[in-house]
């Protein structure tokens, strides 16, 4: 081992993190038997929330009614899945499954996004007689025509006209090669067809291998994936958007066989000139050119989605594993949400999965995956509700020994590479491996001058990187003081993403601000949208929120320890009251980024009654994530007097010297009841900076604090003349 690896392994160890290690092992190393690990169960949140998200596919035969949808829903269903294969069902059929969802929501009271999957290149054939025998041979010849999407033998596949009808002339040429197989179970059984003569109204193709179709199979997939003139996005497929997904304002679109990233953009400009102007582009990494070309996807799509079933017609078997773990790794490193799909092929018959499809799903989920998604298994399957169940108790299981503190260390190491990239800086804690890291060979070596300085002076211009990070402060706060809770407010959904990514292991309660738009006579309100999207998050609750208004001190005091909250603040802590995700004296960490400034706050919960005053303040460290102290004040002081007389000397705290000041202020007002207020005063006076504080890095200040001319300070004096109002500031920990 070389010197700088050993040099970079004791700058790891000095920044805490702990290599080689997973949740499972650690839960295993406790003083518990593997009987108590297998009886304990994990316990299921009050609401219907669950870290890891489930994708429904509906419009079956039992997932097509309201009170089918609304048991979905009432089980965990997150996003509702409308496949638009063509051939597999009508466009009305879809229309009448999307009412009847309409009014499961209405009865449930739960937030579904919708999910509009475009058949792209695949065109579903239905078998007129499944018990007929149905084989594929070498050397056979097939015809592909247009007509009713109903077969009788292999010999002739019509493909679904009633839509509109594919241009062979212009998708096809000789020597392509067309699959068939089960539908939405690609991989398992697969005829290849290659093509030899192309005309108008026929493809003809030959067979060149052999394949026994089952009699369990009722409907096959002709997918044309492998033409190379196939355009991903065909007639049919507007037709679709026009009359579904637009009137339907869908939140996520899809379409298979992209092939790079410049395809996935002219899928999203299409989308939004046809009036979906705030869709999500799921990429569906389905083909052999999508994986070449993973990072031009990643820089496009808004979520990724691993299609294993079409993956495992072209991946051999034994490289599978390699493919899904690098794309999710892939996803991680960027920050993008990723969907695994092919999870419980045996439920679509059985009521109860295999222990190999178990197995596989918890791994999934170990992985770090952040949703699943069932197809075939609630589509066509005899057990979708069961099989929804099962596939959510298994990730809840895995969710409970996910080692989320290395989904985090690992996280916070690309958050300072991104640094050190943007302001020609060395990383914190890294050594210069430039021969070893081509990440690190782009920055300058030479360049490590005050960085921190640097870096603050880059987040005045980069938005990017301000959110960044804001929401790494929020997240390495809630890991410092152990918070139940983060509370994310966002218009766009993006910092609740950048937040969501480093899978915190307490929930994070997203609430969507509302805009209104409009005029004297028309006006509509824009944030439910944004909401919806967030449903494939790991570990987010979105919700609305009704906005923020004035400062109640009388309103606000039963429910935070903290004078001076805003009613949002109430507002939040009381929808996760609601919601089951806070309890009283638990702590929640707020985040949010208004007209440019970045906020954290940490705030304790006290439910509905009178709370003892508590004060929190991170101390800010270069080094892991070093624990941050907190005060608690004598329980008889609670007069406003007391408050304004602390908020006038100590505005803004988090020295050594300051905690010193402030305990012999607290034994001189022992007599005094009152709230005494640590976290911030308004109009309060800075405090001297102590020596014991680090010099080296300078103290980020979130908030605004107008220091008032009237309100001088001291010594012995009992009161001080009234601040003029400002806001309340904030540190920001890095």
């Amino acid at each position: 081992m070389t010197q700088s690896k050993v040099k970079l392994q004791e700058r790891g160890s000095e920044m805490g993190m702990l290599s080689g290690t997973n949740g499972l092992r650690k839960g295993m190393a406790k003083e518990a038997n593997l009987a108590e690990i297998i009886l304990e169960q994990a316990a299921r949140p009050k609401i219907n929330y669950d870290k890891c998200k489930v994708i429904v596919t509906i419009g079956g035969p039992l997932t097509e009614t309201v009170d089918q949808l609304a048991e979905m829903l009432e089980a965990g269903m997150t996003v509702a899945r409308f496949d638009f294969t063509s051939g597999s069902r009508t466009l009305e059929q879809h229309l009448q499954t999307l009412e009847n969802l309409r009014a499961a929501q209405k009865r449930t009271r739960c937030l579904c996004a919708i999910y509009c999957a475009l058949g792209g290149n695949i065109f579903a054939v239905s078998r007129n007689d499944p018990e007929k025998e149905f084989n594929f041979t070498k050397g056979q010849t097939v015809k592909l025509l247009h007509g009713k999407p109903v077969c009788d033998d292999s010999d002739v596949l019509h493909l679904d006209s009633s839509i509109g009808e594919l241009d062979f002339a212009e998708t096809f040429s000789p020597g392509d090669v067309v699959f068939v197989h089960p539908f939405l179970r690609a991989g398992e059984l697969t005829a290849e067809l290659e093509v030899t003569s192309i005309s108008e109204r026929e493809i003809v193709c030959v067979c060149r291998n052999d394949v026994e179709v089952p009699s369990t199979v009722k409907r096959l997939a002709v997918n044309f994936s492998g033409a190379k003139n196939a355009p991903p996005f065909n007639a049919c497929d507007e037709v679709i958007v026009n009359n579904f997904a637009v009137p339907a304002n869908v939140d996520f679109i899809s379409v298979g066989a992209v092939r790079d990233g410049g395809m996935l953009g002219l899928l999203k400009q299409h989308a939004r000139n046809s009036g979906l102007p705030s869709v999500r582009i799921i990429a569906q990494i389905d083909n052999l050119h999508a994986l070449r070309d993973l990072p031009g996807i990643l820089r496009q799509a808004d979520v990724v989605l691993l299609a294993r079933g079409e993956l495992g017609a072209v991946v051999a078997s034994e490289k599978m594993f390699a493919v899904q773990k690098h794309v999710l790794k892939m996803c991680e490193k960027v920050g993008r949400p990723c969907i695994v799909t092919r999870l419980m092929d045996s439920m679509i018959f059985a009521p109860r999965p295999t222990r190999a499809e178990a197995t596989d799903v918890a791994n999934i989920v170990l992985d770090g995956a952040d949703g699943l998604l069932l197809g075939l298994e609630t589509l066509d399957g005899n057990f979708p509700l069961a099989c929804l169940e099962t596939v959510l108790s298994i990730a809840r299981e895995a969710d409970s020994v996910y080692d989320y503190e290395a989904r985090y260390r690992r996280q916070m190491v690309q958050m300072n590479v991104k640094l050190a990239k943007a302001t020609d800086s060395l990383p914190w804690g890294v050594a210069p491996l430039v021969k070893d890291d081509p990440d690190l060979a782009k920055i300058k070596p030479n360049a490590r001058r005050n960085s921190l300085t640097i870096r603050l002076e880059q987040f005045e211009v980069d938005v990017n990187l301000k959110k960044e990070a804001l929401a790494a402060a929020a997240v390495q706060t809630a890991y410092q003081i152990e918070a139940k809770l983060i509370v994310v407010f966002s218009h766009t959904g993006e910092t609740t993403r950048l937040v969501a990514k480093y899978h915190p292991q307490c929930p994070v309660l997203s609430l969507s601000i509302p805009t209104v738009h409009g005029g004297t006579v028309q006006w509509r309100v824009e944030g439910d949208v944004e909401a919806r999207q967030q449903l494939v998050y790991r570990g987010v609750v979105p919700a609305l929120s009704g906005g923020s208004g004035p400062t109640l001190d009388d309103e606000t005091a039963p429910v935070v320890h903290q004078f001076g909250a805003t009613r949002t603040d109430v507002e939040a802590l009381t929808k996760a009251q609601e919601l089951g995700l806070i309890m009283p004296g638990d702590l929640a960490v707020f985040c949010q980024l208004i007209a440019g400034l970045s906020t954290v706050k940490v705030v304790e919960f006290a439910g509905m009654r009178k709370p003892k005053s508590r004060t929190f303040s991170p101390e800010i460290s270069r080094s892991s994530s070093p624990g941050v102290p907190r005060m608690a004040s004598d329980d008889s002081l609670d007069t406003k007097d007391a408050m304004k007389e602390i908020q006038a000397r100590f505005g803004r705290i988090g020295t050594t010297g300051n905690f010193e000041e402030l305990k012999q202020t607290d034994e001189a007002n022992k007599s005094k009841p009152g709230l005494v207020q640590r976290n911030g005063g308004r109009g309060a006076a800075k405090p001297p900076r102590s020596s014991n504080s680090s010099a080296s890095l300078p103290r980020v200040d979130s908030g605004v604090s107008t220091d008032s001319p009237d309100s001088t300070h001291h010594e012995g004096r009992t009161g001080v003349a009234r601040p003029k109002k400002t806001k309340s500031a904030h540190f920001i920990p890095f």
